[in-house]
């Protein structure tokens, strides 16, 4: 393919991410509608953010958010430029082997000193009071999803916080927009971190985005050694349910995961995290080529 083929691709997926936004307003608008809220209401609400909203309705705009901007235009993408082969032009085609999974996940583990390392970094950026209050805002509506009494809707949120933005967003992020700059830039590098910075920006969370941007290079890592989408997705899933795990079963604050992790900061801590990704990246491309299961 040229350039210019990948060039388009990159604005079709735009185009599609872009209308998936606004089906997303306009299925969520018809669903506060539905609540017996008043059109200047939810025009309040989505600038003062989402509280006073139940959390089922949360979890449903949620859902609504990931299928919408993410995961059916993704599969759009695939259906229009892959076809019949879609599967196998979005490299999901083949499950990757258990060993393979499991150094992706170790690697990925592995970085989180350097992630907070970068969030550390990120501290000494100082932000802007609209931009502080749309974290609180987020820090709000994320402590409110992930109160879970039940154990149904501790397994609805690993659905929606873990299996859902770890398809989604490696979909898109990695399957089509990295890929699709490799392409176009000649230099998969520089698509890594670009696809990481428009992975972290697309967010809008400013005090992790250092944070977020280093864990979307390090999923992007893990697809363009293995050339298995599947990979960087279970690994982007492990990641946020462990996170909805240790919330359900010890209370923790997620919020506050990342600072934490900051304070304890060690330097042999960084030193022993490059050699663990090390080794990782070594058992990984030793077994990429191998027969996947």
């Amino acid at each position: 393919m040229t350039r210019l083929d990948y060039l388009l691709r990159l604005l079709v997926i735009g185009v599609f991410a872009g209308i998936g936004l606004l089906l997303t307003v306009a299925v969520s608008a018809v669903l506060l509608l539905s609540t017996g809220m008043s059109l200047e209401e939810i025009i309040t609400m989505s600038q003062s953010g989402m509280e006073g909203l139940s959390t089922g309705t949360m979890r449903i705009l949620l859902a609504a958010q990931h299928l919408c901007v993410f995961i059916l235009p993704g599969l759009l993408f695939g259906f229009i430029f892959y076809r019949s082969a879609i599967w196998k032009g979005l490299d999901l085609s083949k499950w990757p082997s258990f060993m393979l999974v499991f150094f992706g996940i170790v690697f990925l583990m592995a970085a989180y000193p350097l992630v907070n390392l970068s969030f550390l970094l990120n501290e000494s950026f100082p932000l802007p009071s609209w931009a502080s209050e749309f974290e609180n805002q987020a820090a709000e509506t994320l402590k409110a999803i992930l109160d879970m009494d039940t154990p149904a809707v501790f397994i609805i949120n690993l659905v929606l916080i873990a299996i859902l933005p770890g398809i989604g967003e490696e979909l898109l992020f990695r399957g089509i927009i990295q890929k699709n700059i490799s392409g176009l830039l000649k230099n998969p590098i520089a698509a890594i971190w670009i696809s990481a910075f428009i992975f972290s920006a697309i967010h809008m969370q400013f005090e992790g985005f250092l944070p977020r941007m280093v864990l979307g290079a390090t999923l992007g890592y893990l697809y363009y050694w293995t050339k298995n989408l599947w990979v960087p997705i279970i690994a982007h899933a492990f990641n946020n349910g462990i996170q909805v795990i240790l919330v359900y079963s010890m209370g923790m604050d997620v919020s506050e995961f990342e600072e934490q992790g900051s304070d304890q900061l060690k330097w042999w801590m960084i030193v022993f995290s490059v050699g663990i990704m090390y080794l990782a990246y070594t058992a990984i491309t030793k077994r990429k080529n191998s027969n996947l299961e």
